[in-house]
């Protein structure tokens, strides 16, 4: 229990709500959220203007009817952030008369416990959609590949050169890879 609490910790992400917009009118939250994999240990940050505010609200009956009047928490001052501490459905909205009620203002947060599969979720929504692969080349560009290959003026080659494409375009995925493999190993 103890390596998970540590493994959690290890990949606990804070999440701007909103992204680069934040908190405000415009912002569609039931959008933004979708695909996202909240993980017990992150943490969520709103950032807003000071007319507006973030309530935390109980019960999804307050989140949908934009009801305030009995608030779990109550923030103003343009920068609150909220960590998710327990698995869960947690429920914000903006009590400014309207802000809420216009349909945009409010956003709903499921938490999941903490798991090597929830973690490899989480990096795989911030990654975004796998790139398509490569279409081969055509047959001619295989064949002066070839050629030039075994040309000496060619020069060296390089394991670069000879690696396929989608190798050398997905650094990053490799690299989130090995990230996970060695928290999965820690866990262990």
């Amino acid at each position: 229990m103890a390596v998970a609490a540590v493994a959690s910790t290890a990949v606990a992400k804070d999440y701007t709500v909103g992204g680069s917009n934040g908190w405000d009118t415009y912002v569609d939250y039931d959008k933004w959220a979708a695909g996202k994999t909240f993980i017990v240990g992150d943490t969520i940050t709103f950032k807003y203007e000071p007319y507006h505010n973030v309530v935390e609200v109980p019960a999804e009956t307050d989140y949908d009817g934009c009801v305030s009047t009995n608030p779990v928490s109550v923030h103003s001052g343009g920068n609150t952030t909220f960590e998710l501490a327990a698995a869960g459905t947690r429920y914000f909205i903006c009590s400014i008369p309207r802000h809420c009620l216009n349909g945009t203002m409010h956003v709903k947060v499921t938490t999941v416990p903490y798991s090597a599969s929830a973690a490899a979720a989480a990096a795989a929504a911030d990654a975004g959609p796998s790139p398509a692969p490569l279409p081969s080349p055509p047959a001619d560009e295989q064949q002066h590949r070839s050629n030039s290959a075994s040309s000496p003026a060619a020069g060296p080659s390089s394991s670069a050169a000879s690696a396929p494409r989608h190798w050398q375009q997905q650094p990053a995925m490799a690299v989130a890879g090995l990230a996970l493999a060695a928290l999965v190993a820690m866990a262990a």
